[in-house]
């Protein structure tokens, strides 16, 4: 399976009240995100003009300065505007700049000691379905084509994965994706990315799992 870094910085949907929400990577580098958003602004032809954005961070950590750059340059060069930030479950950095404006120390609980149980879904996730999990997410059926399950640690999939998956997505090298069969477009675990390759693949007897072994996603049979 080919493993590289490559993936979409930014994923911009519209809504149907008419704003667009811009969903960043958890693990691009933040200077590809900005030049991602300055290819999309040339390609455009002005269509995002006077737009109102919405930007969903999901599991990346939150920061200001990166907040700030985003808000500047839509300002600046697409005359857009920020009118709704979403923060997703990596919140330390979020309560770190919290404590420096209230000058009161903040304590987060570790999500070890919170006790979150694993999101379960128990159906399908069809094309356009975007599923996030601040630790494990265990899906009972399918994840088809178009559909992405994005979590903090494994992905356990009780069907065949056609769709995205992002495991270990706040960097956890050793979670892993388990499926019935691992059949997607791209799968990501932490910072890493591979494409399955294309051609006839026998069914596995009983499960597959993708892991990182040796700095490089592999998707081992069962």
């Amino acid at each position: 399976m080919n493993t590289d870094r490559g993936s979409t910085p930014v994923q911009i949907r519209a809504q149907r009240d008419g704003r667009f929400v811009f969903i960043l990577d958890p693990s691009m580098p933040f200077q590809m995100i900005l030049r991602h958003l300055e290819k999309k602004h040339r390609s455009s032809n002005n269509f995002f003009k006077s737009a109102s954005v919405v930007l969903d961070l999901g599991l990346r950590p939150f920061r200001v300065d990166e907040v700030k750059a985003i808000r500047d340059m839509l300002r600046k060069d697409w005359n857009a505007q920020i009118v709704e930030l979403r923060l997703g479950h990596n919140l330390e950095s979020f309560f770190d700049w919290v404590s420096q404006q209230l000058d009161i120390p903040i304590k987060q609980i570790p999500v070890e000691e919170q006790g979150l149980e694993p999101v379960i879904i128990r159906h399908t996730c069809r094309s356009g379905m975007r599923i996030e999990a601040p630790v494990d997410c265990i899906i009972l059926g399918d994840v088809n084509p178009g559909a992405e399950v994005i979590a903090g640690r494994d992905i356990i999939i009780f069907g065949v994965l056609r769709g995205m998956a992002h495991a270990g997505a706040m960097g956890n090298r050793n979670a892993k994706i388990w499926a019935l069969s691992i059949e997607p477009n791209q799968i990501r675990i932490a910072d890493l990315v591979a494409v399955p390759p294309h051609g006839d693949r026998h069914a596995p007897k009983r499960y597959e799992v993708a892991e990182i072994r040796d700095d490089r996603i592999e998707v081992i049979t069962y």
